[in-house]
């Protein structure tokens, strides 16, 4: 029997009559509301075809992480939360009333971590945790101890010690979870819960808009208007733009590095454009500097060489139809003048500072973390709590000594990273979280110029990246036979990660 065709297709018919109406929707709105009818197309489209999508994907992965989450991540949580600040406090504040409730809110969660080590350790959950003590984590390990004997000479003893042994706390929290975690894809739970974690912190600043607009964006100069602020918990518009930049970097990781099917693609490109606008209004330099260089390492070494030719054409487009250069000039300027910005909004006055500090004492450093008293607050600025550079934090507080074993941790963890992407020596799946854990690397290394990374309580970005590589290390140096490819495929395909 005959089969007669249609000669229209129902679903392009479908599809036709659709793009028509919206043209004519366009059309009517652009009239009334001029180039905001543009946006409002846009979200509608957003809404109709990405937004379901991407919530049936967004369920689908957080219950997977759900069933997959044990003691060690919910030791993670505690000490994340541990950095929420519901208060500013300057040097007078403390110097009188070192104690307050933020400070026992603080001093509780990690008391309670602390209790939940020993419980672990006191039920012989985990084995010896000698070897990873001789590698990266070794060496961080030396910073922190170093760190606890500058106690003894530190300008202000109890502020050293508490803070000293905070963040060793934080190590050793490491050190047990990365004996806990026997695999590469056990380890990727303990990445991907540290991400849902500040991905939560994002969502409680974006609602702190909707309760406390005038809060939460504080008036700019800039060509923006406004910067986007924390306001419960308190998280400073650097703070919100790292968040971006580091959320960003993670969702363009995931699209990038995907090898099989399309699952997850809805989900990823969406949080990926509310990232990067995240970091756009938080109109942070140093978070987007980060930002450009992990995307850089990301694209190198994902070989996506059409990502690239498409970017450039892009950027060339724009640069055609508009004067990208003077918007880009006014952007990162914020509204400040040649002096603030030369000055890198203050930054370098705070440097020259700390160096003269330094050079009193340049091997032993006048006590960790009293930088906020021996160099801040003789200048003044009383409020901040670092002197927002890595390695003049570091030095000005413990000297040459303690800079030494954290210098030698990060260029640690670069040169094992890079090797894992270059060689053969670890798996497919392993080498996949090398690049994605190498391209935030790169961005908290930039970082670290301009703010206190590495050595804070909680910088848990930072922990888990030098976590990955002192796992690489720790197996590498064990001699363990990377997994058959053909069955590292076979998980890849089944869970679609």
């Amino acid at each position: 029997m005959l089969r007669i065709r249609s000669a229209i297709d129902a679903r392009s018919a479908l599809l036709l009559a659709f793009m028509t109406g919206l043209g004519v929707l366009l059309a009517l709105l652009m009239e009334r509301l001029g180039p905001l009818a543009v946006v409002i197309i846009l979200a509608l489209l957003v809404f109709l075809f990405v937004l379901p999508p991407s919530l049936s994907q967004a369920i689908t992965r957080f219950r997977d992480l759900r069933k997959r989450l044990t003691w060690w991540h919910m030791l993670w949580l505690i000490v994340f939360l541990s950095g929420f600040q519901f208060r500013e406090r300057n040097v007078q504040d403390i110097t009188t009333t070192a104690v307050d409730s933020g400070a026992a809110y603080r001093i509780a969660l990690m008391a309670i971590t602390a209790c939940g080590l020993g419980a672990s350790l006191a039920l012989k959950k985990l084995p010896w945790l000698g070897p990873w003590f001789k590698g990266l984590l070794g060496l961080l390990a030396t910073y922190a101890l170093v760190s606890a004997a500058s106690t003894l000479w530190s300008a202000y003893p109890a502020w050293t010690l508490y803070k000293s042994l905070e963040y060793l706390l934080d190590v050793v929290v490491l050190v047990v979870i990365l004996a806990a975690a026997r695999s590469a894809r056990s380890y990727k739970t303990l990445l991907d819960w540290t991400w849902a974690l500040n991905g939560f912190l994002l969502a409680l600043v974006w609602l702190g808009v909707a309760v406390w607009p005038s809060e939460a964006l504080e008036s700019s100069r800039g060509l923006i208007g406004v910067q986007l602020t924390g306001v419960m918990p308190q998280v400073a518009a650097n703070g919100v733009g790292e968040l971006g930049a580091l959320l960003a970097l993670v969702a363009a990781s995931r699209l990038l590095l995907r090898r099989l099917g399309n699952s997850g693609r809805a989900f990823y490109s969406l949080l990926l454009v509310v990232f990067l606008a995240t970091m756009f209004i938080a109109q942070t330099r140093s978070a987007i500097i980060g930002f450009l260089v992990g995307l850089v390492l990301l694209l190198y070494f994902s070989k996506r060489v059409g990502t690239v030719v498409i970017l450039l054409l892009v950027v060339l487009l724009l640069a055609s139809l508009v004067n990208i250069g003077g918007l880009t000039e006014d952007y990162l300027r914020r509204g400040q003048n040649d002096e603030d910005v030369s000055s890198l909004s203050g930054r370098m006055d705070w440097w020259d500072a700390t160096w003269v500090e330094v050079m009193k004492r340049p091997w032993l450093g006048a006590g960790a973390y009293t930088s906020r008293f021996t160099v801040l607050a003789k200048m003044g600025e009383k409020e901040a709590s670092s002197v927002h550079n890595t390695y003049l934090e570091t030095i000005v507080g413990v000297g040459i000594i303690g800079l030494i074993p954290l210098v030698a941790t990060i260029l640690g963890a670069w040169k094992i990273l890079l090797g894992a992407v270059r060689h053969e020596w670890c798996s497919s799946f392993e080498r996949q979280l090398a690049i994605e854990v190498l391209a935030v690397l790169g961005m908290v290394t930039s970082r670290s110029f301009f703010t206190a990374s590495f050595v804070m309580h909680p910088d848990l970005v930072a922990l888990v990246v030098l976590g990955y590589a002192a796992w690489l290390q720790q197996h590498r140096k064990q001699g363990e036979v990377p997994l058959d490819r053909n069955e590292d495929a076979l998980w890849l395909e089944t869970r679609k990660v």
